[in-house]
């Protein structure tokens, strides 16, 4: 292992799931839920005070979500960043925003991904942390 705790975050507008591992096993395992409204198509329809356009509304939840997010995630660890779309690039930006003020400084990767289970997450991120899953072969 080339670190002594890692943390993998998938996450998605809709929701964030966390695992922790170290030499301990996995030590955290959370799924945060957003409350992030989704996306709304055009109407064709030219914005109105009781319909404006834009994401303002949309980014304020997402701003809170990543915030919650970001709360979890112990601030020692190094991080994998898992997720499709640019959700998962703006999480990074707001996890350097933070850890610069800080003052931090740790290794984090992005990984561009559909949803992945609880497994498949700890397979990526021990792989991430230089500690692979042993293959064994059936006898």
């Amino acid at each position: 292992m080339t670190t002594p705790r890692t943390t993998g975050v998938w996450i998605s507008a809709a929701s964030a799931t966390i695992l922790r591992w170290g030499p301990d096993g996995v030590t955290i395992r959370e799924r945060l839920d957003s409350q992030v409204p989704a996306r709304h198509r055009s109407t064709g329809r030219p914005p109105t005070e009781d319909h404006p356009a834009g994401e303002g509304h949309r980014d304020e939840h997402m701003r809170a979500f990543f915030a919650q997010v970001t709360s979890t995630v112990p601030v020692e660890d190094d991080l994998l960043l898992v997720g499709d779309g640019e959700v998962v690039e703006h999480f990074e930006h707001q996890i350097h925003e933070h850890d610069r003020s800080r003052g931090t400084v740790r290794r984090i990767q992005v990984e561009k991904s559909g949803p992945v289970t609880e497994p498949q997450l700890l397979a990526r991120i021990r792989a991430f942390a230089g500690s692979p899953a042993r293959r064994t072969l059936p006898t």
